[in-house]
């Protein structure tokens, strides 16, 4: 798929959080796989001089929906923007997955449920039964229940903060985890996914490696990462992968 510009306007934004936003726009695309991502900019300077990789959270008729956790300038001048302000993305870039029509495990850790509200996206129109864990560092910053809760046949979100019974998303997959699970789609922090992969899940684990993205186009090499005995960028040959073959201490 071709790297377009796409010069667009805010059609709608909300506030899930004092630091978590989505807005949508209208970005015509033939096709869009969840793990693509964005490259978004704020105007015509080179203030700030890199774009903001944001992973696709939803598609459907021409509507694009990005969420976006505020964690530095870019992204606090990005929440700035307003319904009928012009913002520019380029993209899409990374190489998505196809989610398999398959009974699926999905296992959420803080932002990292962007991208992956995408892959319910796809398991649902497939009628494909699957269940959603999602945690957060604290109960505040769950956000997208509403359409987790519509979409997946059973789901659960947990926090270690902030709630009566204080737990980690994979404290809680040791719970939900059966046989009849046949794939598991993962994204959160690093450390989140290093422990997945030390559980050794008896099925394929697809990591988001989103948590990785620097400059979001190939140019910092911020994101190489060793992967079945090669190096690779995460933005140019993932960021989606096979849990079992990524090297974190590569």
């Amino acid at each position: 798929m071709s790297r377009l510009s796409h010069k667009t306007r805010i059609q709608q934004k909300t506030w899930h959080s004092p630091d978590i936003f989505s807005f949508s726009v209208r970005v015509p695309l033939t096709r869009l796989m969840p793990g693509q991502f964005f490259q978004v900019r704020l105007g015509a300077s080179l203030d700030p001089f890199l774009n903001r990789p944001i992973s696709a959270a939803q598609y459907e008729r021409g509507i694009l929906r990005l969420v976006v956790r505020i964690v530095g300038r870019g992204t606090r001048l990005l929440s700035e923007k307003e319904p009928g302000e012009e913002v520019t993305l380029l993209g899409p870039f990374g190489h998505g997955i196809v989610p398999a029509r398959k009974r699926s495990l999905i296992i959420a850790g803080g932002i990292g449920v962007a991208p992956l509200l995408f892959v319910a996206q796809h398991l649902k129109k497939k009628n494909a039964p699957f269940a959603f864990l999602y945690g957060a560092r604290h109960a505040r910053d769950l956000v997208l229940t509403k359409e987790i809760r519509k979409m997946s046949d059973a789901c659960a979100f947990v926090a270690e903060k902030g709630m009566k019974k204080p737990r980690t998303v994979l404290q809680e997959l040791k719970a939900w985890f059966a046989p009849e699970y046949e794939c598991a789609y993962a994204c959160g922090p690093r450390a989140m996914l290093v422990a997945l992969q030390r559980m050794e899940l008896p099925v394929p684990v697809y990591a988001f490696c989103e948590d990785f993205l620097g400059c979001g186009c190939g140019l910092c090499l911020g994101c190489a990462i060793r992967y079945r005995g090669v190096y690779k960028r995460i933005c140019e040959d993932g960021p989606v992968f096979d849990l079992s073959g990524i090297e974190f201490n590569g």
